[in-house]
């Protein structure tokens, strides 16, 4: 399962759709695995992949201000607002996200290196 947790919105203001999302990999046993960011388009092409081989979505997301993640879904992707759909406009920014993690004490910095 990809659990989305962060938003990272391009500055330019034309380039605004073209958006990173932040997301976290949990295995079976429910602990996270990896780390990685993909672009709009590539979350799309894989929950059509995974739509398609197993009925079902393997993302999920985590908004702003809830204690439980919610899955994402193909339909999701029709409703309009700043992100084009309604879970990834309310995921945290990437600095919010890192407020988080800090909270935590959790000795991880997430940055944008390009």
């Amino acid at each position: 399962m990809k659990l989305a947790v962060a938003v990272e919105v391009n500055k330019h203001p034309a380039e605004r759709h073209n958006y990173k999302i932040w997301y976290l990999e949990i295995g079976p046993n429910g602990k996270v695995q990896g780390m990685g960011v993909k672009t709009k388009e590539e979350i799309i092409q894989d929950l059509f992949e995974n739509y398609q081989k197993t009925g079902e979505t393997n993302w999920r997301c985590f908004k702003k201000d809830r204690e439980e993640s919610e899955p994402i879904e193909i339909t999701d992707f029709i409703a309009m607002n700043a992100f084009e759909n309604t879970h990834f406009g309310n995921l945290p920014t990437l600095s919010e996200f890192q407020k988080t993690l800090d909270s935590l004490e959790a000795n991880l910095e997430l940055r944008s290196i390009a």
